[in-house]
């Protein structure tokens, strides 16, 4: 669908009252993904019990809480395969530590080539043309010029339905190319940070603008 046809299906578009009961599982995936976006970016990455290197992307995801430092990644079962643990599940489960990267948009290409579907043998790390470095405190690698890597121990995992809600413990971060300064600010301005949006595309976290500076047209 282009855009000019994709604008067409909304420009007379009302509001309207949706019963999720009444929704198929995609229908409520892309009511949800569509809802809530955009959305940061986990390019978590893993080791199986095998030693291979795991590398995926993932959008359900946030900062859960300050103290102790948490971050939330829902993970869903793998695609295509119903019933199956995802390779990154499953190697967190195992080994009970990973690293969450934060893409930029010069990782755009790379994040969409780790979101291939392959089996558990494959180095998604020379899949996706990733550099990797070692971790300072848990023994994963992390991407290597990813904005930000946080290193995680898993805190707990939750079944929800078909997907498992994964909470980690932060016990480090580096953080690369001055995407955070000494005093933990970031450049609103950047314009580097990747984001998810509805279907299948990435989106710039474009220059964001003060609250005490917001007013009409500020946001255009």
């Amino acid at each position: 669908m282009n855009a000019h046809k994709a604008s067409e299906n909304f420009a007379d578009a009302s509001a309207r009252y949706v019963d999720v009961a009444e929704l198929s599982d995609d229908e409520i995936y892309k009511l949800l993904s569509g809802a809530v976006q955009p959305r940061p970016i986990a390019w978590i990455s893993t080791v199986s019990e095998r030693g291979v290197r795991n590398l995926a992307p993932f959008s359900f995801f946030t900062v859960a809480s300050r103290k102790p430092p948490t971050v939330a990644i829902s993970i869903s079962e793998r695609i295509g395969f119903p019933g199956e643990t995802k390779d990154t599940l499953a190697n967190i489960l195992n080994r009970g530590e990973f690293v969450v990267n934060i893409p930029s948009v010069d990782n755009a290409a790379a994040v969409a080539a780790s979101s291939a579907t392959v089996t558990e043998d494959v180095d998604e790390f020379a899949l996706a043309q990733v550099n990797a470095e070692p971790a300072q405190q848990i023994d994963v690698p992390a991407v290597a010029d990813s904005l930000v890597s946080l290193e995680c121990r898993l805190r707990e995992s939750i079944p929800l339905g078909l997907d498992t809600l994964v909470l980690g413990t932060v016990v480090a971060a580096t953080v690369r190319s001055g995407s955070i300064d000494d005093d933990m600010h970031t450049d609103p301005a950047s314009g580097r940070w990747l984001a998810r949006i509805a279907g299948p595309y990435f989106s710039r976290v474009t220059p964001g603008v003060n609250q005490a500076d917001i007013g009409p047209g500020s946001l255009q």
